[in-house]
C-alpha cells in the first residue's frame, strides 16, 4: 500500500477513534453524577441506550485510535 494513501486511512482513523473515546469518558463520568429525576422521561430510553452501549462505544473508539496511530507509525517507520 501506498504510504500516502495509508495516513490518508490513518488520520481520520486516529481523529475519529479519539473523539469517540473522549465522548465516551466524559458521557461515562457525568453518569456517574447524574440526578435521574431531572432528565425528563422522554428522553430516558435514549439515556438508558448510551449507558448500556457506552462500554461497546469506549472499546471501539480506543481499537480505531490505535489502528490509526499503528498506521501512522508505520508510514513514519517507511519514512513517507
Amino acid at each position: 500500500m501506498d504510504m500516502a494513501t495509508l495516513r490518508s486511512i490513518a488520520v481520520p482513523l486516529t481523529e475519529a477513534g479519539g473523539l469517540g473515546t473522549v465522548a465516551m469518558v466524559i458521557y461515562r463520568a457525568a453518569l456517574r453524577r447524574v440526578d435521574w429525576d431531572l432528565i425528563p422521561s422522554a428522553a430516558l430510553p435514549r439515556v438508558r441506550w448510551w449507558r448500556g452501549h457506552a462500554g461497546l462505544v469506549l472499546r471501539v473508539s480506543l481499537t480505531l485510535a490505535a489502528a490509526g496511530l499503528a498506521g501512522l507509525g508505520a508510514a513514519w517507520l517507511t519514512g513517507a
